[in-house]
């Protein structure tokens, strides 16, 4: 056996510093696309919980102006919107809720416990 062998053998049982600084790049350019494309994903998901809420108050408006010949609008919060047209949201998550008047219609805005803020004119379902 010669001492070349043995030094071939030796840096086959681990890496470079080279490699490992490959791999860190590689690994900080996956995290650098990966993380803001999953950050849009959480907020179109968050977004999407608010408007699905919202479209459920349709539903009550529209049975509210068919016995009362109108929409209920001042609503400042949800157990005034409840009082008044029997609507209360699925989940009890912090989100605050508003019904105001908009022209023939009215607007719904539902704001969550991060801050996030979504609002829809209706009949015309059309964003604020």
């Amino acid at each position: 056996m010669n001492a070349n062998n043995g030094y071939r053998r030796r840096r086959q049982l681990g890496f470079t510093l080279l490699e490992l600084m490959i791999a860190v790049g590689i690994i900080a350019i996956v995290a650098g696309i990966g993380i803001p494309m999953y950050s849009g994903y959480v907020q179109n998901s968050r977004e999407a919980k608010l408007i699905n809420n919202i479209s459920t108050v349709e539903v009550f408006q529209e049975r509210e102006r068919l016995r009362t010949g109108s929409y209920a609008t001042g609503l400042a919060n949800e157990a005034a919107i409840t009082t008044a047209i029997g609507w209360d949201p699925q989940t009890d998550d912090g989100t605050t809720y508003a019904i105001a008047a908009n022209g023939t219609g009215y607007q719904v805005t539902a704001t969550d416990a991060e801050g996030l803020s979504v609002c829809m004119n209706y009949p015309q379902k059309t964003r604020c």
